[in-house]
């Protein structure tokens, strides 16, 4: 009961800080001192009307606006310039019978004292990416991919540093992350699963610790004038820990998860070249390189949902291979190649990419892969604008698997499988204040050329957002995902149920910001089956999905969270009346800035189910005893210091 009094308490909250009071940036804040230096550098020419007035408050969305503003602005000055010197030099490098070379020279001088007035472009890209992170709400209601912005300001420094010609030739950097991980059981024998699909044990929380690590070193550089380089290593025992680094729909339970012995892997390791192709720029890249697509289609889940090592959140698998991309302005073209399951001493595979849903109960990871994926910019603006894409690959998965699905009942529709072909559209467009985006896949299952499995196979989802203010913004869209859809991607969860299928239904986010140190979201999803499949899932089968989550920075360096989650099941499609199973899941998260390059972060996570019946299925028991009260905890800690 205290539980369910904790999670009311908070919900209640939640609720009512949207009728708090929104407020302007005040004008102390240094927000303005930060545009103010915009201004004077020349890369903003006022503020969003076009005027500069440093006395007059301003709102969020303003600062947003102006935000995104320099950032076109700054990006286009940066690109133009570089355009300018490749262009005089290639002809420098080149030169023709009638060509002046000395006066080549000169132009290229010009050029350097150019570069050299740039110097402090340094300076406003880090006041962007700190206005970026402070604003990111604002800048994903104007339709700004945030992530993709951060990574496009550390891409123009490094553009900014080779321009200037002061990028050291080879660079080190490195990273050390240690965690500490424990369970235990709330109730004696009532284990339950966590998160991550493992037992959390029988033993009491000092019984139960382990204490994965991991040291990464980075070298980067210039390997000559046009191409880089960069390579990863990673020492220690955190891979081992977790399984691997590809986190998939995994629908068998383990055991409580141990640390084994270090190992040494090679992370990334590829080299980037430019190259001519018709007068226009393809980057070339070679080695084992990152790679992730659409959520449908190709992106990886972190490897453990309770300990944050920063390496593996970025959603990318890695694959060894080749990369060619083409930009063509408004169209953008990339072609790939690769395989995966690369091999360590300690893990053999530690990276494997696997084809399946949280229905399917045979596993098959990729070998070799091949595609392309396309964008175009079919209307692009700061008000409006309207991205299409497309994207394919096919990937051999061995000779001769069989692909069971079902998990109220199993089947198999697919035998004999050697290859699978995944292929979807995408779209992602802003107008009129709304966001709106729509994916849908398909994956194909085949035998040689022969099509095994071409139906009851694809995935939709299609939401439309809203920011009604700066601080409040609604998502609502609908999800639907076929049983036999299988795809390395990463597109939901149902409490420990990776990329639901044989579901279908409509969602709803809402976000909250009340100020500048408390904000809160609440997502609701209200599925049931698609009754396409007699061994999947029947219209009589319905689950909801509840997450709210307070986020407050108590200080400069602490944050706090705490986070519910609820699984509701509405089982119809066995024996009335139809059994109920719920999973519920209290987090409390805090967060510590330890300084600029050292992060520390604590979790203690409450599980509580409850299977109901003893003829429920065990996958909705929340643990490992079926059809009763499973209920347990999980406590962790992860310090990330780089260098």
């Amino acid at each position: 009961m205290k539980r369910w009094l904790v999670a009311l308490s908070g919900l209640s909250l939640t609720v009512g800080l949207t009728y708090a009071q929104m407020q302007d940036v005040p004008l102390g804040h240094w927000a303005y001192q930060s545009i103010e230096q915009l201004v004077q550098l020349g890369i903003l020419e006022g503020y969003p009307d076009g005027t500069f007035r440093p006395n007059r408050t301003m709102t969020r969305a303003e600062f947003a606006q102006a935000i995104a503003r320099a950032y076109r602005n700054l990006d286009e000055r940066i690109r133009a310039l570089d355009r300018r010197i490749q262009e005089v030099e290639g002809r420098i490098r080149e030169p023709q019978p009638q060509v002046n070379v000395d006066e080549l020279r000169r132009q290229i001088d010009e050029l350097r004292q150019q570069v050299q007035e740039l110097q402090r472009l340094n300076e406003a890209v880090q006041t962007l990416q700190r206005l970026a992170q402070t604003f990111q709400q604002e800048l994903a209601g104007l339709g700004v991919d945030v992530d993709t912005l951060k990574r496009d300001m550390a891409s123009l420094r490094s553009r900014i540093e080779a321009l200037e010609g002061k990028e050291e030739r080879v660079k080190i950097s490195g990273d050390l992350t240690f965690g500490v991980y424990g369970t235990h059981d709330l109730e004696r024998n009532r284990r339950a699963y966590t998160l991550d699909r493992t037992d959390i044990g029988t033993g009491q929380l000092l019984q139960e610790i382990q204490v994965p690590h991991e040291l990464g070193v980075t070298i980067s550089g210039q390997v000559s004038d046009e191409v880089t380089g960069s390579a990863t290593f990673i020492l220690g025992n955190y891979l081992t820990y977790a399984g691997g680094s590809a986190k998939s729909a995994l629908t068998a339970f383990a055991a409580p998860r141990t640390v084994g012995n270090s190992d040494l892997v090679i992370w990334e390791a590829f080299v980037k070249a430019p190259l001519d192709f018709f007068g226009t720029r393809v980057d070339v890249t070679i080695g084992r390189y990152p790679l992730q697509l659409t959520p449908f289609t190709l992106k990886r889940w972190t490897p453990t949902y309770y300990l944050n090592f920063p390496r593996y959140t970025d959603g990318a698998f890695r694959f060894d291979g080749g990369m060619f991309d083409f930009n063509f302005d408004t169209f953008r073209l990339k072609l790939f190649a690769g395989q995966s399951r690369q091999q360590s001493n300690s893990l053999n595979p530690f990276n494997q990419v696997f084809f399946q849903n949280h229905n399917t109960t045979t596993t098959r990871s990729m070998d070799q892969m091949a595609g392309a994926r396309i964008e175009f910019d079919a209307v692009r603006g700061e008000e409006n604008s309207l991205t299409i894409g497309a994207t394919y690959f096919a990937a051999g998965i061995g000779r001769g698997n069989n692909l069971t699905f079902g998990t109220i009942n199993q089947s198999t529709p697919a035998t004999n499988v050697d290859r699978v072909d995944v292929f979807g559209g995408d779209l992602k467009a802003k107008f009129a204040g709304f966001t709106i985006g729509v994916e849908y896949a398909q994956s194909d299952l085949l035998r040689g050329d022969t099509r095994v499995l071409k139906k009851e196979n694809w995935a939709l989802n299609a939401n439309i957002g809203y920011n009604f203010t700066e601080n409040l913004g609604l998502t609502a869209g609908y999800l639907e995902v076929r049983p036999y859809f299988v795809a390395p991607g990463a597109w939901g969860r149902l409490g420990y149920l990776y990329n639901p299928s044989d579901l279908k239904g409509f969602y709803a986010q809402l976000n909250y910001k009340a100020n500048e140190d408390l904000s809160f979201n609440v997502r609701g999803a209200f599925l049931e089956g698609t009754g396409k499949v007699p061994d999947g899932y029947t219209k009589n089968d319905e689950v909801t999905h509840v997450v709210a989550g307070i986020d407050y920075r108590l200080t400069e360096r602490l944050t706090l969270s705490f986070n519910y989650e609820g699984v509701f099941w509405k089982l119809g499609s066995l024996n009335p009346p139809a059994p109920k199973p719920v999973w519920n899941y209290f987090t409390l998260g805090v967060g510590y800035n330890l300084g600029e390059n050292a992060t520390l972060n604590l979790l203690y996570q409450i599980i509580d189910t409850d299977g109901k019946r003893s003829d429920v299925p065990a996958v909705f028991s929340g643990g490992p005893n079926a059809g009763r009260k499973n209920s347990g905890a999980v406590a962790a800690t992860t310090l990330s210091i780089k260098f």
